[in-house]
Order: structure tokens, then sequence, then C-alpha cells
């Protein structure tokens, strides 16, 4: 339910939400024409309040709504948001405002990690088979790390140095840190699948010597400075 007139003044003074006047010196109830002419959120609410069987009652409503998320939508703390979705639990920005909320959360929680490598790949998902959320260009670069995950018995590995491999007569270099995965084991080499742009889909027989195993490893989920969050093979970041 929408909460009362007398709350939300309270509300807007303890979160100091810019833009919303309180509407004073008003005596009966207001009138449609007088919440429009206001257009304020506190004018709409007063109109459901003082009509709740009016005629616009669900247009006031939705643009309480809308002058409420226009107000705390550029907020920063959490309670704005908290406080939106108690007074909306129904509106239409209560994904965003969830969204908003666990974005605060998990920056408040997050620590600091360092990359080790240069274009490292962020992935969707904590594996190798996962689309890329984009690449950490540089080596050294600063990252925010929000969650970790351990990979498990996993039949990924990557490449440990820059391979070059001959597969049905092309001549394929694959760089080091390639995501590859292992279809079977042999005494000294496996056979693995990986992707690149000029060959799609491809299988190739790899020495043991250029590939490191990721069963077991850790993925660090994170956040760059451009708010790219996705996922990263632990051998990149360095915990700060």
């Amino acid at each position: 339910m929408y909460a009362t007139f007398t709350r939300i003044a309270v509300v807007v003074a303890a979160f100091t939400i810019a833009g919303l006047g309180l509407i004073t010196g008003c005596s009966g109830s207001i009138t449609w024409e007088e919440a429009r002419q206001a257009d304020t959120y506190e004018a709409y609410q007063s109109y459901v309040e003082d009509n709740p069987e009016g005629e616009h009652v669900e247009e006031a409503q939705n643009r309480a709504d809308n002058r409420y998320w226009d107000a705390i939508k550029e907020d920063s703390t959490a309670e704005a948001y908290e406080t939106y979705l108690e007074e909306f639990p129904d509106g239409a920005f209560r994904t965003d405002a969830q969204g908003r909320l666990n974005q605060i959360s998990s920056a408040s929680m997050a620590t600091k990690g360092r990359v080790t490598g240069s274009n490292v790949i962020i992935r969707s998902d904590h594996t190798t088979e996962s689309p890329s959320a984009g690449v950490v260009a540089r080596e050294g670069t600063v990252v925010q790390i929000l969650d970790l995950y351990s990979s498990g018995n996993s039949k990924e590995a990557i490449l440990k140095r820059d391979v070059t491999i001959i597969t049905n007569g092309n001549q394929i270099s694959l760089p080091e840190g390639k995501a590859v995965k292992i279809l079977s084991d042999r005494s000294d080499s496996v056979r693995a699948s990986f992707s690149t742009p000029q060959y799609g889909a491809t299988e190739a027989t790899i020495s043991k010597n250029n590939i490191e195993a990721m069963s077991g490893e850790k993925w660090y989920k994170i956040q760059t400075n451009d708010d790219i969050t996705g996922w990263i093979y632990g051998k990149f970041i360095e915990e700060l």
C-alpha cells in the first residue's frame, strides 16, 4: 500500500531527497487539476489519499511512483532504494531499485585485486565456455573483487605459453592464457577443443607441457572501473 502523506514527509526529510517540496497551506481535498499543476510526488499522493475512489487514482499512483523515482534514481545510498521498495513494493522501478541496492551492497563488501596478465578475458560466468563480458587490457589493473568460486572437478585448462599448432592443414597460433576444454587424456598430450575468430570451433592435440589444468582452481567475480562485471580465472588475480 502507498504510505500516508505524513510518513512520506518524514522519509523525505530523513534521506534529503531533493525536489520533493511538501504541499502546505491546503484546505480540503486536493483536486486532480491541482495535483497535475503541482506535478509532485506529494501532490499525487495527497490526491490518492483525499480521493480513494477518484477517477484518476490509478494515474495518480503511477505519477507518484515516477516522481519519487526521479528524485532518488541518482542516489548512492542503500536507504534511498530500500525506502522506495517499502513505499512501492509493486512499483514500476522495483527491479531497478533492487539492482541498485545489490550493487551498493556488493561494493561495500568488495575487496581489491590486481590483474596479473594483459588482455585477460572477463567471462559472464565462472567457466571458460561462457561468453566474454569484456577484456582487461593492461597488466596491473586494479579491480573490485565481488565474489569467489572454486571450479571443482573441471575438464578446462589454459595454455601456459604461446603455442602454434597445425590441424587440418591450418597453422593456428594460440596465446598464453587461452582457454581449452580437454576431450581426452593421453600419455604426454591431450586432445582439446577451443575456438578462434578465424577458424571457429577446433580440435587439436596439445602437449601436456603447454597446458595447466583448472580443476580445483579459483575464479574471481570482479568489477572494473568502467563498470564491467564478470569472472576472471584465479591465476590472473592477485588479492590486495
